[in-house]
């Protein structure tokens, strides 16, 4: 994916974008040049039996690459209200009065630049008094795949017990063809790949604290033929004419902006080549304001929730510095707060449900293994934050959807063998369920990554992407999967054309009187969009007297489309703001 982002940006721009980062009221902790950030290790797992009610926390093997760690922070994250946490600022402590039950502590650690680090560990706590009771193993729902997939997620995470304590998670194959590979046997969550056409059964034995244990089966089954026809469809269908009308301009020309809205705001954010300018467009007076990011970056995750912006993440220069800023625009109050991710990242998918933001997944650039798994959670009633994980080593390149209280992680480049091994386009779609605070798993007929996600009514259309990866050919589609949620239902269309979004640099499909709205940020044909009428399920192409700026952010407020800025010609930037009418 990096290969075909950002060719010839400026980047000589970068060292400036630094020296004037974190002039807000609130200052960027880890903003310090060259600091590294430590590393935090709360210590393993421990199981208890009571009567005896304390443990010792000791955090001790956390380290600082080129400093000192000068603070630690232990806290409760879950589990029941009795525990006394006898001193919470130290390396190791003693956690005493503690219930039957399953407990997480966080352990946060500050270096002496001012980067921070956060880890966690589990205690579970039995009662000798109380007869343990076996677990309940889940192995999930049965699940068909075509090839030249040949991977699947193994997902065990609905198995439960009635006394809260499995400790162990075993995967084995029992029926089908010799060839496969599981990634991990002794995870909850783990990759199935090297499968080949034929049905295959797998067991998931759950054991818990006491000894007991539960089994539990499910079926893959590959199929040879794919669903999918090589050709686009552009057969029949009608032309319409659009324009764009400028609406304003940019205080700096540029690309790649992140972009989103709330209340009566517009914010482009970030983008060039790690430019820290927020250009604020406020639709009711139609004027114009700027704002400063706490770090310049570009390929930052955008989200509003409630009257919040955030923009999570992002990539200063070249792939080799990922940041952890994450900078929250209060729209109502005309205010501006620094926060922080558990981890640095770039590429990150980020939705809001409810009251929560999420951050998911997530490139670190050339510099390792980036987010990992990683989802941030940050809960806008209690202001904190919490961690969860995607069911992938390494994803990045994905897209997110919020629909019916659930956000849906779809697709993207995924590494299930960080760092060597195959690679390639994500058929995954990670959920998680905002009511009952559970994730679960679903599969896009074909994998993608760069693809674009949108919820209308009760279906989500994903769309474009690439395909492919490792040891195969990488590929555009203008595939447009339709996942009808309700009716658990999926159905495939086609665009006129190929085409890939990169949704961190404010590309993604948008919703505009019913019509879903393609338009096409790079390539060939950038002069024409597809418009897919959810009402009819007829598609048509809009057509443009002049092409589309590549690489522009566009974003639908109060069902008008604003496009922004991006490259005329392939190199000259543009600070032009337009509204798309057709």
């Amino acid at each position: 994916m990096k290969k075909i982002i950002y060719i010839g940006l400026n980047l000589f721009v970068v060292a400036a974008t630094i020296l004037s980062a974190c002039k807000k009221e609130t200052s960027c902790v880890g903003c310090k040049e060259n600091n590294k950030p430590p590393t935090a290790i709360a210590g393993p797992d421990q199981v208890i039996t009571l009567p005896p009610d304390s443990i010792l926390l000791d955090g001790s093997s956390s380290s600082d690459p080129d400093g000192t760690i000068s603070e630690w922070l232990w806290t409760k994250i879950s589990g029941p209200a009795s525990f006394n946490i006898r001193n919470s600022t130290t390396a190791k402590t003693v956690v005493k009065n503690l219930a039957k039950g399953v407990y997480q502590f966080e352990l946060k650690v500050t270096d002496n630049g001012g980067l921070s680090a956060k880890d966690t560990m589990q205690i579970i706590v039995n009662d000798a008094s109380q007869p343990n009771r076996p677990p309940i193993a889940n192995a999930g729902t049965d699940q068909i795949i075509t090839l030249p997939t040949n991977t699947s997620i193994l997902d065990g995470s609905s198995s439960t017990d009635p006394d809260n304590n499995i400790i162990s998670y075993l995967w084995t194959k029992i029926s089908g063809p010799s060839s496969f590979n599981i990634a991990n046997a002794s995870i909850v969550q783990t990759q199935v790949n090297n499968l080949i056409e034929g049905v295959y059964q797998f067991e998931l034995k759950v054991t818990d604290a006491g000894g007991l244990f539960s089994k539990d089966t499910m079926m893959v089954t590959i199929n040879t033929q794919s669903p999918l026809p090589p050709a686009c469809d552009n057969s029949n269908r009608p032309v319409i004419n659009a324009q764009l009308i400028p609406v304003g301009t940019l205080s700096q020309a540029r690309r790649g902006m992140a972009v989103a809205s709330a209340g009566n705001k517009i914010l482009f954010a970030g983008g060039g080549s790690g430019l820290s300018r927020v250009d604020i467009y406020d639709i009711s007076t139609q004027t114009w304001s700027t704002a400063e990011l706490c770090v310049g970056r570009y390929l930052m995750a955008a989200v509003a929730c409630g009257n919040k912006i955030f923009f999570g993440g992002g990539e200063v220069s070249d792939g080799t510095w990922p940041v952890d800023s994450v900078d929250i625009y209060d729209v109502s109050a005309n205010t501006w707060s620094v926060s922080h991710l558990s981890t640095a990242g770039n590429s990150i998918a980020a939705a809001a449900v409810g009251d929560k933001v999420l951050f998911a997944g997530g490139d670190g650039g050339f510099t390792g293994q980036g987010r990992g798994t990683r989802v941030d959670i940050y809960n806008l009633t209690t202001n904190s934050w919490s961690t969860s994980s995607l069911s992938e080593v390494k994803r990045g390149w994905h897209s997110a959807v919020t629909l019916n209280n659930k956000v849906y992680f779809a697709g993207g480049e995924a590494w299930p063998s960080w760092p060597y091994g195959s690679w390639g386009a994500s058929n995954k779609i990670d959920i998680y369920d905002n009511t009952s605070n559970t994730w679960s798993a679903s599969y896009l007929t074909q994998g993608k990554m760069g693809l674009t996600g949108i919820a209308a009514g009760s279906k989500i259309y994903w769309a474009g992407g690439q395909t492919g990866g490792y040891n195969s050919s990488l590929s555009l589609t203008c595939s447009v999967e339709i996942n009808d949620i309700n009716a658990n239902a999926n159905t495939i269309h086609y665009m006129f054309n190929p085409v890939l979004w990169e949704v961190p640099s404010g590309q993604n499909a948008v919703l505009k009187n019913n019509k879903i709205i393609y338009y096409r940020p790079f390539g060939t044909d950038a002069n024409k969009f597809d418009i897919y009428d959810i009402t009819t399920n007829t598609w048509s192409i809009g057509l443009l007297p002049q092409p589309i700026p590549m690489g522009v952010s566009i974003i639908s407020v109060n069902n008008t489309i604003y496009i922004a800025g991006g490259a005329v010609n392939g190199n000259s930037l543009s600070n032009q703001v337009w509204k798309l009418e057709f």
